[in-house]
């Protein structure tokens, strides 16, 4: 066999391209099974009502619409701590994906989000109109109630871990270990788009629903393609999710002012 020496890479010359790194994330564990049946008992069976019981709980509020974020906020904190438990060390592991392609994946947190927006823009002029979901309207509903870091937090940092936990790293990452992983990433982008339609009374339009299947298709592609970094497909979400809060406080305000 002819010995090939090797040579480390002179200065004056690139380096090839690194091979992305893949995050595993492993087997469903007992603790998974209990997070996600918690999750169906109180966000889709409507569990939450109960906390509505609790005597008091609606005097704690100043008003309906900031009891019912309070509802939301105490599930999304105690969600927030069990997705922790469940794969924090990962998570913190798949930041490392930024080493392989950086560049690029720092372009697409805010031109993921701009794509999106164009094309769901483009469908929505196509077929009449824009139109709010009940999930979107209800947030708009709350911003007169709620304080931005309070809304920011809940919204923008612990609710788009939860669902990345739920909707990628289990279906899509552990999943894929007994599936093809583009069929478990179809199943993710099916069940995130219903879960944000579960008891708003069903769906009137393809316009309605549109923004969060290409929000599923985005974060589960990037997912995929990023190594099954669940840090990534989490900054997607954050990124999203925080620009529209901001839209909802900052900018919209202005809107009646700048109309005269």
């Amino acid at each position: 066999m002819t010995h090939v020496p090797h040579y480390p890479p002179h200065p004056g010359f690139p380096r090839p391209p690194q091979r992305q790194r893949t995050f595993e994330a492993g087997a469903f564990t007992k603790g998974d099974y209990i997070t996600v049946g918690a999750y169906i008992v109180f966000f889709i069976l409507g569990g939450a009502a109960l906390l509505t019981l609790i005597p008091g709980y609606f005097a704690a509020f100043p008003d309906e619409q900031a009891a019912l974020f309070g509802i939301n906020m105490i599930l999304y904190t105690v969600f927030f701590v069990l997705a922790m438990i469940q794969c924090g060390p990962q998570f913190f592991e798949s930041f490392a994906t930024m080493r392989y392609f950086p560049w690029l994946k720092w372009l697409m947190l805010p031109g993921g989000w701009l794509i999106t927006v164009i094309i769901s823009a483009i469908v929505s002029a196509l077929a009449g109109g824009a139109e709010t979901s009940a999930n979107q309207q209800a947030l708009v509903d709350m911003t007169g109630s709620v304080p931005l870091p309070v809304m920011f937090v809940i919204t923008v940092l612990f609710g788009p871990f939860v669902e990345e936990y739920l909707f990628r790293h289990l279906l899509i990452g552990k999943l894929s270990r007994k599936l093809n992983i583009w069929v478990c990433a179809l199943i993710s982008i099916v069940l995130f788009t219903g879960i944000h339609f579960v008891n708003a009374g069903g769906i009137s339009s393809v316009v309605e629903f549109l923004p969060y299947v290409m929000l599923g298709v985005l974060m589960s592609v990037a997912y995929i393609l990023s190594g099954k970094s669940l840090a990534y497909a989490y900054m997607l979400h954050v990124v999203n999710n925080g620009i529209a809060v901001l839209m909802l406080y900052v900018f919209a305000p202005l809107l009646p002012a700048l109309g005269g």
